[in-house]
């Protein structure tokens, strides 16, 4: 089964080739709603990472001592990845918008232009 991860990565090369206004639309698209499955993953490593910390917390005295250890824990890692995972998206949806309108200006240039 593929991951989230997969779907924007495959995205992300794509999108380092030559796009047609056409495709970058699609995968403008596909981002979009790859994005809500993202924020809601995100969601989940946010309060599984809280959780262990509260665990932590209450495990050893000092609050600084919880704080290093919970954050060499699989689950801030596992925080960090989506939180890496959202901001890749959120670029992505902003280049292939950028690059939807750079190609619609110069497509209303060249009828204006005559090209």
């Amino acid at each position: 089964m593929k991951k989230v991860k997969d779907y924007i990565e495959k995205i992300r090369r794509e999108s380092m080739g030559d796009l047609t206004p056409v495709r970058a639309t699609e995968l403008l698209n596909k981002l979009s709603a790859l994005l809500g499955t993202v924020n809601e993953q995100w969601v989940k490593a946010e309060m599984e990472y809280n959780r262990y910390y509260e665990k932590m917390t209450q495990e050893v005295e000092k609050v600084t001592e919880a704080r290093v250890r919970a954050k060499a824990s699989n689950e801030y890692e596992k925080k960090l990845e989506m939180e890496g995972l959202q901001d890749v998206t959120k670029e992505l949806l902003r280049a292939m918008k950028y690059f939807i309108k750079v190609a619609l200006q110069e497509q209303q240039e060249s009828k204006y232009y005559g090209n």
